[in-house]
């Protein structure tokens, strides 16, 4: 599972020969890195996947899909927003996930991101549940 994800640019040219002048770098411009965030959050049909499992690798035990909320974009900043309400998924927890392309049917979509790390929540609560996502270049 990648945790930290690379952008950058490079360009070729290969003349009618066959020569090859390459990798040239560039950068990706700040309304590039814009766009990109965008792109992300029009994909379709994003859903909350919340899981119990331990099993390793990207795969997800659902126990509760929902729709996501709002999606937030500020500059490379992409928020997806859900509220788990009171009786909803209450209880301990292992992983959350974004599924786009999803129905409410269980594992339909494609995983988007993973969070394998223990949390809860309680009984009676309303929990907002928001997975950032930054669209950053390495310089």
């Amino acid at each position: 599972m990648m945790e930290n994800v690379k952008l950058k640019g490079e360009w070729f040219f290969e003349e009618e020969g066959g020569a090859v002048s390459g990798p040239l770098f560039n950068s990706i411009t700040s309304a590039g890195l814009l766009l990109l965030s965008q792109t992300i959050a029009e994909l379709p049909s994003p859903y909350l996947v919340v899981g119990d499992d331990s099993a390793p690798g990207e795969t997800i035990v659902e126990v509760l899909r929902k729709p996501v909320s709002t999606i937030i974009v500020s500059g490379s900043l992409i928020r997806f927003r859900t509220q788990i309400l009171q009786g909803e998924c209450n209880g301990d927890h292992t992983k959350a996930a974004i599924f786009i392309g999803g129905t409410d049917v269980a594992g339909s979509g494609t995983m988007l991101n993973l969070l394998t790390q223990p949390w809860s929540k309680a009984g009676n609560t309303v929990l907002t549940v928001e997975a950032r996502i930054t669209i950053a270049a390495e310089e």
